[in-house]
């Protein structure tokens, strides 16, 4: 009986990409495509990725070939285009024989090209983006897989989307946060953070006071993933919501002041919350984060929560210079969008790529709550929506990368 094979080894129809033409050469594979595009291969690289059955697949971890199992410069004693169009090898060492669908190698081709275009790239933004803010409405994204897809897109690129359309009730947070992947409880301050003036403040998110744009919790060593911010009751006056996209400040840093982005990126900053005995959470990291091709793919900023720093006495002044320079661009108005949320609105918005902070305001009535989800679940859904939508690519891109600048 053969086996199930897993949906990530079943791809886009055969029939858009083929091989028309191959040559076996000592350290590889080079294949022609019938688009004209041309792919090379190591034999390294082919003998790993075999998934045959006596090999097993790492996609269901149900793995069985590991690399010790192989030469360390494996070679081929023949290659075909077999009967199907799949690239077919022989193996020197022990006569194995490996089989590639043309389009499952077609989507893993690592040549510069083919690797940048599965990269997904973030969408950067100022001010402007308040004239066209990305929003789905609640009711349509939770029926409809285009609708759902949608969402994720818009979020994936801007790092926020505004959801409309929810009754504006305490915890309708909740049903936002299904959208897009479980609820979170690891935080400092449970499930549901509820932001009203309080007269026991923990946080200034409990007073009238205006907060700066911030990452959530950049005192823990994995900040929270997707926040949810949501409106049960706006205040009269005032008290808009602020959003930053951290991935534009940095681009603009790293264009203007290379050095300065290079001591921010390059140089961990401290971070620490303390409440009574309770919280004692520090951690250690930089404020801007690139990605293994040196993109800017994040930050974490937190101002409120800055710790005395740990650095070699030669770079406290300039790292000073640099950590001005990134808050000063983090409050530029050019750099913000103001968003005054409504009853029954909320924003879904990347905590390790876009600051959020307030206005201040003086209505008490003011009635706010967050959750977060984790951003590993929400790319899950978006890979698993994409598979079942048939948008390979998608289903298939490099997330969390950074943005070329």
């Amino acid at each position: 009986m053969k086996a199930e094979v897993s949906a990530y080894l079943r791809p886009a129809a055969s029939g858009e990409c083929r091989i028309v033409d191959l040559d076996l050469l000592a350290d590889g594979v080079r294949v022609s495509w019938n688009d004209g595009h041309a792919s090379f291969f190591h034999h390294v690289w082919l003998r790993d990725c075999c998934y045959c059955e006596a090999c097993g697949d790492s996609y269901s971890s149900k793995r069985f070939f590991v690399p010790g199992d192989m030469p360390l410069e494996p070679t081929a004693r023949e290659a075909v285009i077999d009967g199907d169009g799949a690239l077919a090898i022989t193996w020197e060492a022990d006569g194995h024989r490996s089989r590639f669908d043309p389009a499952w190698l077609r989507q893993h081709c690592y040549d510069e090209r083919s690797r940048q275009a599965r990269r997904a790239r973030p969408t950067p933004w100022d001010a402007a983006l308040e004239a066209d803010l990305p929003r789905v409405e609640l009711a349509s994204a939770s029926r409809g897989d285009a609708a759902r897809m949608d969402l994720y897109r818009k979020l994936r690129d801007f790092g926020l989307v505004v959801v409309h359309g929810a009754p504006a009730r305490p915890g309708f947070i909740r049903d936002v946060a299904a959208l897009v992947g479980e609820m979170g409880a690891d935080t400092s301050y449970g499930e549901i953070f509820d932001l009203t003036p309080s007269s026991r403040v923990r946080t200034m998110g409990n007073t009238f006071r205006p907060v700066p744009p911030h990452t959530d919790e950049a005192f823990r060593y994995t900040p929270p993933g997707l926040n949810i911010l949501g409106c049960v009751r706006p205040a009269k006056k005032a008290g808009e919501s602020v959003f930053v996209d951290g991935i534009q400040a940095a681009t603009l840093l790293r264009r203007s002041d290379p050095d300065a982005f290079s001591l921010l990126s390059g140089h961990a900053h401290s971070y620490h919350r303390r409440h009574d005995d309770a919280i004692d959470q520090q951690a250690r990291m930089p404020i801007l984060s690139l990605d293994d091709e040196g993109c800017i793919s994040g930050i974490r900023l937190h101002t409120r929560a800055s710790a005395p720093l740990d650095l070699p006495p030669d770079l406290v002044p300039p790292y000073y210079a640099a950590y001005r320079q990134i808050c000063e661009l983090v409050m530029a108005r050019t750099n913000q969008v103001h968003l005054v949320l409504q009853a029954g609105e909320a924003v879904i918005f990347d905590n390790h790529r876009v600051l959020h902070g307030r206005g201040g305001f003086e209505d008490s009535a003011r009635f706010l709550q967050l959750c977060n989800v984790s951003r590993e679940g929400f790319h899950e859904r978006l890979r698993l929506l994409a598979l079942r939508l048939g948008l390979h690519t998608e289903a298939h891109q490099v997330l969390g990368g950074g943005v070329v600048t």
